[in-house]
């Protein structure tokens, strides 16, 4: 099944997290999984949605960002700990 684009209003809420998770996939810095788990979770306590679709819409973002290729971003924390946030609610 093809995955659907995230419509414009989604982007809007998730723009801020996209913004400091885009700076943070450059970083090299010694706190970067903190920091991308505190944007993550910060993200999820104020979406106004269920949980489950709020992770859902971080990772079809994360996955989009990664497709962007773009040089020198590293978005494997960010996915890898969405995808154990996601793993832990159906487990």
């Amino acid at each position: 099944m093809p995955q659907r684009r995230l419509t414009d209003t989604e982007m809007h809420r998730l723009g801020p997290c996209l913004t400091a998770l885009r700076i943070l996939s450059h970083s090299k810095g010694p706190r970067r999984d903190v920091l991308i788990e505190k944007n993550i979770d910060e993200y999820l306590r104020t979406d106004p949605f269920s949980l489950a679709h709020a992770l859902e819409r971080l990772r079809r973002a994360i996955h989009y960002e990664e497709l962007e290729r773009r040089q020198g971003e590293d978005w494997s924390v960010a996915k890898n700990y969405v995808r154990l946030l996601l793993h832990r609610m159906t487990s």
